[in-house]
């Protein structure tokens, strides 16, 4: 009985979305949003009850075990890539299950959507995936249906207790906080690794480092930005009652600059009589600490010096001590102790202001800092780098390459000092080319710390708490070609071949190496990542863990690319997109024995980047270089079809050559997976880029006939789809949407979400160019919602929806709605990299633009933009798009030569190649009222060429408008009868289609027909009803003219009036008459 399964579904979705809630696992959210759907539509099956039934009883006891194992995972929620291969599959079985469940509700859409074979091969594929997953999830189910509810409730109860268990004692890991780091005995305690990392946060440092003088106190800094806040906390400590203060951080990041900003505060001076500032970096113990201290007060240097300085401080007055890069004698371990003795006796001085810098994240033993504590420093705001920039070169640069060079720096206060000085010398463009090459050895000149980034950086790494931890050094390897750095999760999770890796991680910590970012990532700053490249890289033997997770992440890519799974997977991809690459391109360009590997796995990596960031990645190229000595046919395909693929944002050279060797290379690969996708991209470049019509249809098809014979529905929907878009462009809209019905039909029956959305566009485009446009607006809607199933909110695909929406506006007249979904797009910053999505968003804008009537010098800028854009990517068609919004223009400003030339011409180059190009120039070339009375003859030849070329398409929208244009044509005659008969025909079609500029102007036409007829009441309707339409769609032109219409009418009306008020008195009147001075009253 279905009603014994449902509440085990309903709590088993439960769980997982507790399940989500607490970990985020791949494939849950999708897993627990799909079985409460499938719970839901249980108790609305009218149709095959018994097999519905069978189909989900053992899900629940799935779900519960699949729950177990994340519960069971080292960390929690944490498991293999390859069982999480396995957990996709599940998730496709599942939704095929939720499809054949829905199939059998009351309601017919699906029912007939899918024929019976579709549905018995549904049912077959989910019973065999339900059987695959019991084996891999090691599920033994000896009972059925019939089997103990109660306690499949009670189990699923209890895991949930425990669940939530394991959720609070993370919330409380989580919540824990160390003043510096973590303990590695504490890390093994705990199986789960998402800590609050709030106070581990890595600090920054001031573009000075400690003075060298100890005779007297040091300067304030002159140059000093971003650090308010810290200066702010500094003074509010001072105010306590013996303060102990410390300030940590990495080297150059500016700690000491903010103990010399503090130490010449107003309120400090004020507070404190004395005030001593000590540099420790040329002490070794405790001893030599009071030595310098007693120097500065005039004390002679003795075995007692300790006694004396504490004795003599003691009896003074009110006392700053600030004791600058103290980690130079507390480092070592012989000297610690000696260290923290003597700061413990400045402890018991009460009215004895403490205040040391260091060099790490942590705090020496033995004294009571005041809380709270500071936080390490971090790096510069971007303002305050770029004003610490401007301030030391006292010269506003160019911001693009100043914020390239200040990207180097990653605002280390001692990197962004020097590189500004540096520039200050040589010139902002000279200083660029040589970071290229030389890296942190340009800044590394001299040979102290304050004025060399490598003497900086070099000191840190010779800390003895990094030497007493050898491997250390390799995790920071590691993290050196690793931009966005790595979660605990990912750490734990990477099988790095590095001992103790936890300890490791915390002696980066505590010397301030790594830091955790606002993402709770392990990272280093981008000079110590130069550094440590320049100097000691990571072997590929260390980093073989990070390529191997790489592979396995491109494999699930590559199996459940546009599926509702890649939610999840994208998420995962996304947050590790720039190490990817990072790791990519380092074994790319290392002598590496399994290159052939690196590479297959580098095309399956930018087909990622281009289908989420819609560009081509500079790996490319360096795959390319490599390619021409590797003679593996199977690797030349894959990298072919991804340039074929990417040819929509990156030119594609010798297109011929390459298909060509790609079809060569194909006879030797026997694969017709390999085969379907090579066929499918090269069929999509020679429709959008070559326009070669036949070429791609033949190509398509050979994609499809090769899908066929390895029976993979995907690549057949793909097809399909290719094949409906290319029918689309020839006008052939039938025929496409034939082939899109059939593509959506095979996507969904698979669940993938991607190619569904594909083919619900191609739909919805033929839908409305044959006047559907109600069911075209509810097609692109759904294929938004696919694309956000499956996790694309942003991208090309979701910008490829919204421009064919806004083209749906457009169509419609809906101007304002057209424009404003291209401005949106034009102004996002991610797109603007997509120079084709940003020139078509462009191009759109500057038509609209024409046709509301913005003025030429706003508009002529926009089309120059585009015709450089256009040229660039070598897009022979979006070029002529462009020519023909520039002859729109020049039509409007009556220029009718240029804009005959350039409508004609193109007209008779894109019949038969692009209909929705011909249609766009011959409506320009049959519209009598924009070319006037001179142009009658050939307006008219125009009009009726539009009528037959509209009907041979059957495309209502530019079936109604020729009419309307003929119309024109008969109304200038003044034909009224004829006109009026046309003007009406065309105006049932585009209310039926909703389209606003037509119908005003047909109802204006109509009004001038009745003005001329002396039905001046009807005229005044006409017009009126013409008005807001006119409005709606920004035509002020039209608007106005309407206006001074109705005022005429109002004139005529009066002397009307007032000649029929004198006529009554001598002459009867016939009703007739009475009745039109009565309307028009």
């Amino acid at each position: 009985m279905i009603s014994h399964v449902t509440p085990g579904l309903a709590r088993a979705a439960e769980l997982l979305s507790a399940l989500n809630d607490g970990f985020s696992p791949p494939f849950i959210n999708t897993l627990s949003s799909t079985t409460t759907a499938l719970a839901d539509a249980l108790q609305n099956v009218k149709r095959n009850q018994d097999d519905c039934a069978r189909l989900v009883e053992h899900i629940p006891t799935l779900l519960t075990a699949i729950v177990d194992l994340h519960m069971k995972a080292e960390p929690v929620g944490i498991i293999s890539a390859a069982m999480l291969f396995s957990l996709g599959q599940f998730t496709e079985t599942l939704a095929k299950i939720y499809t054949y469940v829905e199939a059998q509700l009351g309601g017919r859409t699906l029912k007939h959507f899918f024929r019976q074979g579709d549905i018995n091969t549904l049912l077959k594929t989910s019973y065999a995936g339900l059987e695959q997953a019991k084996a891999t999830f090691k599920i033994n189910i000896l009972t059925g249906i019939s089997g103990d509810i109660v306690q499949m409730q009670n189990t699923l109860d209890n895991m949930h207790d425990e669940l939530l268990e394991s959720i609070v004692s993370v919330t409380e890991v989580a919540s824990e906080k160390n003043s510096s780091i973590y303990h590695s005995s504490k890390i093994s305690q705990t199986r789960c690794v998402l800590w609050k990392t709030n106070q581990i946060i890595s600090g920054t440092e001031n573009f000075c480092c400690s003075s060298v003088s100890l005779s007297i106190l040091p300067a304030k800094p002159t140059i000093f930005y971003g650090r308010e806040m810290e200066v702010t906390n500094i003074l509010r400590l001072l105010q306590l009652p013996s303060p102990r203060i410390a300030i940590l951080g990495a080297g150059g990041m500016g700690k000491t600059s903010l103990a010399r900003v503090a130490l010449h505060e107003r309120e400090v001076t004020a507070r404190y009589e004395t005030r001593i500032f000590v540099s420790c970096d040329a002490t070794n113990t405790g001893i030599e600490i009071a030595n310098y201290v007693g120097l500065q007060l005039g004390l002679k240097p003795g075995k007692d010096i300790k006694k004396l300085v504490v004795q003599f401080l003691d009896k003074g007055p009110a006392c700053l001590l600030i004791l600058d890069n103290l980690e130079t004698p507390w480092e070592p371990l012989e000297s610690r102790i000696s260290v923290e003795e003597f700061l413990a006796l400045l402890s018991d001085i009460k009215h004895l202001a403490l205040m040391i810098t260091m060099r790490g994240a942590e705090r020496p033993n033995q004294v009571p800092w005041s809380r709270p504590f500071l936080q390490l420093l971090k790096p510069l705001s971007d303002e305050a780098a770029r004003q610490t920039f401007i301030d030391i070169t006292d010269y506003a640069f160019d911001t693009k390459e100043m914020v390239q060079l200040l990207h180097h720096t990653d605002n280390m206060p001692l990197a962004v000092n020097l590189l500004a000085h540096l520039v200050d010398y040589e010139g902002i463009t000279s200083v660029l080319n040589r970071w290229e090459t030389e890296k942190t050895s340009l800044l590394s000149v001299n040979t102290d710390r304050t004025s060399s980034l490598n003497v900086s950086i070099s000191i840190s790494l010779s800390s003895p708490r990094l030497l007493s931890s050898p491997d250390t050094q390799k995790l920071l390897s590691i993290l050196s070609i690793l931009p966005e750095g790595l979660s605990d999760t990912q750490l734990l999770q990477s099988n790095l071949p590095i001992p103790n890796l936890m300890e490791c991680r915390a002696t980066l910590l505590r010397t301030a190496l790594a830091y955790y970012d606002e993402s709770k990532r392990l990272k280093t700053l981008v000079p110590i990542r130069e550094y440590i490249q320049h100097r000691c890289p990571p072997s590929l033997v260390l980093i073989a863990p990070l390529q191997m997770y790489i592979h396995s992440q491109m494999h699930l890519f590559n199996r459940y690319d546009g599926t509702d799974q890649m939610r999840e997977l994208n998420r995962i991809l996304t947050a590790n997109s720039v190490n990817i690459q990072s790791i990519l391109s380092y074994c790319l360009n290392s002598e590496n024995s399994e290159i052939q590997d690196t590479i297959e796995c580098t095309i399956s990596f930018c087909h990622y980047e281009r289908s989420i960031f819609h560009a081509r990645p500079a790996l490319m190229d360096t795959v390319s270089s490599l390619l021409f000595n590797i003679k593996n046919p199977k690797l030349h395909v894959q990298f072919i079809t991804e340039e074929f693929r990417s040819s929509i944002s990156h030119p594609v050279f010798q297109p011929q050559h390459l298909l060509d060797q790609a079809i060569t290379c194909l006879k030797e690969c026997d694969d017709s997976v390999l085969e379907s996708n090579f066929y499918q991209s090269a069929g999509y470049f020679y429709n959008h880029h070559q326009n070669n019509i036949p070429l791609s249809i033949e190509l398509y098809e050979k994609s499809l006939a090769a899908a066929q014979i390895c029976g993979d529905t995907i690549l057949q929907s793909k097809a399909l789809h290719g094949i409906a878009l290319t029918y689309w462009r020839i006008g052939d809209y039938v025929r496409g949407q034939r082939h899109a019905s059939e593509a959506h039909k095979l996507a969904r029956l698979t669940g993938n979400l991607y190619h569904e959305a594909g083919a619900l566009c191609a739909d919805a485009m033929c839908s409305q160019q044959l006047g559907d446009y109600n069911i075209a607006v509810k097609l692109f809607y759904r294929a938004r919602d696919c694309l956000a199933q499956c996790g694309i909110t942003g991208g090309r695909s979701n910008a490829d929806v919204m421009i064919d929406l806004a083209d749906l506006h457009l169509s419609k007249s809906e101007y304002s709605e057209a424009y404003q979904i291209h401005t949106n797009m034009v102004q996002d910053a991610a797109l603007v990299i997509d120079k084709d999505t940003y020139g078509c968003c462009l191009l759109n804008i500057a038509q609209i633009d024409v046709i509301i009537g913005t003025p030429v010098h706003e508009i002529q800028p926009k089309i120059n933009e585009l015709k450089r854009i256009f040229m660039t990517l070598q897009d022979r068609r979006a070029g002529e798009a462009t020519e023909m919004v520039s002859a729109d223009l020049s039509l409007r400003e009556c220029n009718h030569v240029h804009a005959e030339s350039v409508f004609t011409t193109y007209f008779h180059m894109l019949f038969g190649d692009s209909a929705e190009h011909a249609l766009h120039a011959i409506e320009r070339l049959a519209d009598h009222e924009r070319w006037g009375i001179q142009y009658f003859d050939t307006t008219f030849i125009w009009a009726m060429i539009y009528l037959s070329y509209a009907s041979g398409l059957k495309n209502k929208l530019a079936l109604h408008k020729a009419l309307a244009c003929i119309g024109q044509i008969y109304l200038a005659q003044h034909d009224l009868a004829t006109a009026h008969n046309l003007f009406t025909v065309a105006l049932e079609g585009f209310v039926r289609m909703g389209v606003h500029h037509s119908r005003g102007r047909c109802l204006l036409y109509l009004g001038n027909i009745a003005e001329q007829e002396g039905k001046f009441g009807k005229a005044a309707e006409l017009w009126t009803g013409a008005r807001p339409l006119f409005e709606k769609c920004i035509q002020s032109r039209d608007v106005e003219k309407i206006d001074a219409k109705l005022a005429n009418l109002v004139e005529e009306q009066v002397v009307i009036t007032e000649s029929y008020i004198y006529y009554s008195n001598s002459v009867p009147v016939e009703k007739s008459q009475s009745r039109l001075a009565v309307s028009l009253t």
